[in-house]
């Protein structure tokens, strides 16, 4: 089941990253509380943070591989923002917009799982999310299974994981905390937070139980006007959507989604649970 929840505003930060903010390592970001859960953690488990993906993630552990659990999993995020980055120029994601136009690229696992997820976002979505930033840009994407190629079916085209890469990183992360004999951890990771056991997380619209899931919360208060509409080519301004799901990818990306639309819900998501609204902005 995936929740839905729209809100003017959910800000926040623990003691540890805002001290990294004010070192100014970064903008604020970080746009939910840790709230309870992270206080009953703090003494009894490990808590370190470390800048990545351009933001701050902050994570705390409790098990018996906690400190090396922790730091696998910063090793993971760190090995996502190389695939991805479109800042770094050798990174797989860049060579991949700049050779997939003219020839099928041969991809990694790890970057076939990423085009892969995002395009069945985008179809799921309708393309209110859309890893190329065009409208019905996603259709142009080929993917070949056999020899897992990539293909751009039209000039100019590039994708961009902006809006689902941090969600898949932070899947992966969680899987080398379970490795390493994890059994409770949240990962904050700048807008987007991952549950690994139940937690409870402080929004705008009241606290939120989270058990074996993801939050993330997409809207303007992040960075403004960095979140395009691909529907429009337009950025996008209005109340902040915050979605829990599964997995930290789905998280991610409906988030975007939804707050591009507003909070118009595909039929993708006739099975999902709309949980309340609090909409305090205009969407545009």
């Amino acid at each position: 089941m995936i929740t839905i929840i729209m809100s003017s505003t959910i800000s926040g930060a623990s003691r540890l990253s805002a001290a990294l903010l004010r070192a100014g390592k970064l903008a604020l970001l970080l746009s939910l509380c840790l709230g309870a859960g992270f206080a009953a953690a703090a003494g009894t488990g490990v808590t370190r943070a470390r800048y990545v993906m351009g933001t701050v993630c902050e994570i705390t552990a409790r098990g018996p591989g906690a400190g090396p659990g922790v730091e696998a999993a910063f090793g993971e995020l760190e090995r996502w923002d190389r695939l991805l980055s479109l800042y770094k120029e050798d990174s797989e994601a860049s060579r991949m917009n700049r050779e997939a136009a003219k020839a099928p690229f041969p991809a990694s696992p790890g970057l076939w799982e990423a085009v892969s997820a995002a395009l069945e976002m985008a179809r799921r979505s309708e393309g209110s999310f859309d890893p190329t930033l065009q409208p019905r840009g996603y259709l142009q994407v080929r993917l070949e299974p056999v020899g897992r190629t990539v293909r751009f079916m039209k000039a100019g085209l590039r994708l961009d994981f902006g809006g689902i890469g941090k969600g898949l990183a932070l899947d992966h992360a969680v899987r080398r905390l379970r490795a390493h004999g994890v059994s409770e951890a949240l990962l904050n990771f700048g807008g987007q937070v991952s549950a690994l056991g139940a937690w409870t997380v402080e929004s705008a619209a009241g606290p939120l139980a989270v058990k074996d899931a993801s939050v993330s919360t997409s809207g303007y208060g992040e960075r403004p006007g960095h979140i395009i509409s691909p529907l429009t080519g337009r950025p996008v301004r209005g109340p902040d959507a915050t979605v829990i799901a599964p997995t930290g990818a789905e998280a991610d990306a409906w988030s975007t989604a939804l707050y591009v639309t507003g909070g118009r819900l595909p039929p993708a998501f006739a099975a999902c649970s709309l949980c309340t609204y609090v909409n305090k902005g205009e969407h545009k």
